[in-house]
């Protein structure tokens, strides 16, 4: 959330925490999925919240470390090897 030009996140119960890592999750099969291997280019935090921001901004509330292993898991699931 934005608030002064501050990014402001959310604190998640552990429930919410895992609806939206679930929900980022089906959010990246299909988009990795229809860019194919272009998809995991953009490997960096702020690149990945700068694209959250604008196409999926309810994935902000969670911390680097659950987008980061979201991420990973889209990779190991939909990433071309």
């Amino acid at each position: 959330m934005m608030m002064s030009g501050l990014l402001v996140r959310m604190v998640l119960t552990e429930s919410e925490r895992l609806r939206t890592r679930h929900q980022l999750l089906e959010f990246l099969k299909f988009r990795a999925l229809a860019a194919q291997q272009d998809f995991f280019l953009d490997e960096s935090t702020a690149d990945r919240r700068a694209w959250l921001r604008r196409v999926h901004p309810h994935a902000l509330a969670l911390s680097d470390q659950d987008l980061k292993q979201v991420w990973d898991q889209a990779y190991q699931l939909y990433g071309c090897h």
